[in-house]
């Protein structure tokens, strides 16, 4: 390829400018040598772009997506043992994936749209007559987003196709996570799920929600990044890959983005609740089953 693309990098990200931006400023500072080009999407979005790329990459690393996501994906990425691997709170045996934070996802909801006295306290809760007439359930469309392939996955793995498939009739449906947590920060939905540190920034700022932790279960995902197959820029990859899962990075992932650090010696940012008090659940059936059904049991 040239030296001229010798300290070039392409990041394919799920990731918003809110959570990416304080990370790529400081790998910019150390690796000052290398232009980073990012591209913004959601999970399925990038995947199906690197699916189309496949024969000739312009990509180098995928950042941000569940692990379920890297899985089923195997063969879009290039195993790499980095040495943060073994600081980390999981790991992949095969080494494609590399974690990054632990994520969960409680209930955001409209203080505008629904009174203190009908705030769900289950995510059975949310199945409630009283939010479709409150402006709606509103979740990211599995097909599309990462986060809403998670909340789907958990939920019918833990509560069953039935309860999941109610929520799927009655729902409103965003294109991306994004779209679905604006939405309810906005007052345009009474309800949703929303990634639990961009929860608490706003909750800081006094916006008009309400962040609720649902008794019977909290959905949750580990957030990982993996190198692309056939990656035109493989060491500066690396060198990312590396990068993500330093102490460094870590602290900067608790305190600038109130994420979990799946590092194991990162203690968790302090607005946020001890795991220990939640019952956390996780993306079960593979994504195309849970997209299939869940838009099936839309009957759209």
């Amino acid at each position: 390829m040239g030296s001229v693309q010798a300290s070039e990098l392409v990041i394919y990200t799920a990731h918003g400018e809110t959570t990416s931006t304080p990370i790529l400023d400081a790998f910019a500072q150390a690796h000052p040598d290398v232009k980073v080009t990012v591209v913004r999407g959601g999970t399925g979005e990038i995947v199906e772009r690197l699916r189309a790329e496949a024969a000739n990459p312009s990509a180098d690393v995928m950042w941000g997506g569940p692990t379920q996501t890297f899985d089923e994906n195997a063969a879009l990425f290039q195993p790499y043992q980095s040495p943060s691997d073994a600081d980390m709170v999981t790991s992949d045996p095969n080494h494609i994936w590399h974690p990054f934070t632990v994520l969960l996802q409680p209930l955001i909801i409209s203080t505008k749209r629904v009174e203190a006295g009908k705030m769900p306290k289950t995510q059975e809760d949310m199945l409630s007559a009283d939010f479709e007439s409150a402006g709606g359930v509103i979740i990211p469309d599995p097909a599309k987003s990462g986060t809403g392939y998670t909340i789907i996955s958990a939920l019918a793995g833990n509560f069953g196709w039935d309860f999941t498939g109610k929520l799927a009739k009655t729902a409103r449906l965003a294109p991306g996570s994004d779209d679905a947590f604006n939405a309810v920060r906005d007052g345009e939905a009474a309800a949703g799920w929303i990634n639990e540190d961009l929860g608490a920034k706003w909750r800081a700022e006094g916006l008009p929600i309400e962040i609720i932790y649902p008794t019977d279960a909290v959905t949750g995902q580990i957030d990982a990044q993996a190198i692309v197959k056939g990656a035109p820029n493989l060491e500066d990859a690396k060198s990312f890959i590396d990068f993500l899962g330093t102490k460094a990075a870590h602290e900067i992932v608790r305190d600038a983005t109130v994420r979990r650090s799946a590092r194991q010696d990162i203690t968790p940012p302090s607005v946020l609740p001890d795991l220990g008090s939640l019952n956390i659940i996780s993306a079960v059936e593979p994504r195309p089953v849970v997209t299939a059904r869940f838009h099936e049991a839309r009957g759209k």
